[in-house]
């Protein structure tokens, strides 16, 4: 037991689940509205990913000269994840658990959006997932390194 009366692991799980922000987290209703601009934008550009990834004829939106496949997914994914690792922080809602959970939760997305891409006469590559999966984990981990304060 430490000095506080805590178990090593007992403090280890409070410092990793504690929100980085020692405020209570914000709902839609307290969050500021820089705060509630990031969750939207996060939002819209989900949706705009999504159509992007299911469109019949990338090479129309992308033109001629563009940056291969598999860059294109790692920089698409990592910047959904490092807004929506910014919208969790920017919320008050930051942790590692919290982290992981979006992580698997935009990797589900990813796997989801690489299945039903056949449905759009696109073709589904595994290697897709991976890259978008390494984007995800990446873009999450850049939040808590920009080091900026809650908005």
């Amino acid at each position: 037991m430490g000095s506080s009366g805590r178990s090593p692991k007992q403090a280890l799980k409070q410092a990793v689940h504690r929100p980085i922000s020692g405020a209570r987290p914000a709902t839609w209703q307290t969050a500021s509205w820089p705060a509630r601009g990031l969750a939207i934008a996060t939002g819209l550009y989900a949706v705009v990913l999504l159509v992007a990834t299911h469109y019949p004829r990338p090479e129309e939106l992308l033109g001629r000269n563009t940056p291969p496949d598999k860059l294109l997914h790692f920089l698409a994914y990592g910047l959904l994840g490092l807004l929506a690792a910014a919208t969790l922080r920017a919320f008050g809602r930051w942790s590692t658990r919290s982290a992981l959970r979006l992580g698997l939760a935009l990797a589900l997305a990813a796997v989801i959006d690489e299945a039903t891409q056949p449905l759009c006469s696109r073709a589904a590559e595994p290697l897709d997932w991976v890259c978008d999966c390494i984007g995800i984990a990446l873009g999450i981990a850049a939040v808590p390194l920009l080091n900026c304060r809650n908005p």
